[in-house]
């Protein structure tokens, strides 16, 4: 598991590195300026990144923000010197996922990334990825090239099951039956709501991604 660690203080630095080097799960990438540190953050793709908030080049708020804008989600613990609870906000805000203010004990920092990489893995584990659609399956979400789409109940659980068994063809018995637990209603129900899905998610794109299996069901599939 690959950890980017962008410090200036070569004490702090090492203390840290060797620390989270000492669990072989661990490997440690440093970088001692900001410039350095975007760009080691742009190149590779790491489990965490400590980032320490005042650095020489670019600070760690400039380095956090952009990381954010270009939709680099990866987990950001921020370390500071300073303690003033607007520094700590403004880090927050800016996309930090956590805040250690120095001086630290070594088993806080520790537990502080456990915690991180373990919930970053548990969000991920929730995201379903699809060519430009997202599904998180924890709250539901579903966006198309960034764009939020809503969707009733029925829909949601429609799609899901399309996503889960992508490449392969539901029929609409299984989709109103064994996904939908439902034998009450219109035999027409699953083409109604295709319908609606298609209209939200397909409409006005070149690219589809619900197709019909003339004869057998229903499948969502990738371009290529």
């Amino acid at each position: 598991m690959k950890i980017l660690l962008i410090e200036d203080d070569d004490v702090i630095r090492e203390i840290i590195k060797r620390g989270l080097e000492e669990d072989s799960s661990y490997h440690v990438d440093e970088a001692m300026d900001g410039y350095k540190g975007l760009e080691m953050a742009w190149d590779e793709d790491y489990s965490l990144i400590i980032l320490d908030l005042m650095l020489p080049g670019k600070s760690g708020l400039s380095i956090c923000r952009e990381l954010r804008q270009h939709k680099i989600n990866t987990p950001i613990l921020m370390v500071t010197a300073k303690d003033a609870v607007n520094e700590r906000v403004e880090g927050l805000e800016t996309g930090a996922d956590d805040y250690l203010t120095k001086p630290f004990h070594f088993d806080e920092l520790l537990a502080r990334v456990k915690a991180l990489i373990r919930r970053d893995t548990i969000s991920k584990e929730q995201l379903i990825k699809i060519e430009d659609l997202e599904l998180n399956t924890a709250t539901r979400q579903l966006f198309r090239s960034g764009k939020e789409i809503s969707l009733s109940a029925r829909e949601y659980t429609l799609l899901e099951a399309l996503i889960r068994n992508e490449g392969r063809t539901l029929s609409r018995e299984t989709i109103q039956y064994k996904i939908w637990n439902n034998d009450e209603s219109l035999s027409n129900t699953v083409d109604v709501y295709i319908r609606t899905l298609r209209k939200k998610i397909d409409e006005d794109r070149p690219d589809k991604l619900i197709h019909t299996i003339h004869g057998l069901g229903y499948m969502l599939k990738r371009l290529n």
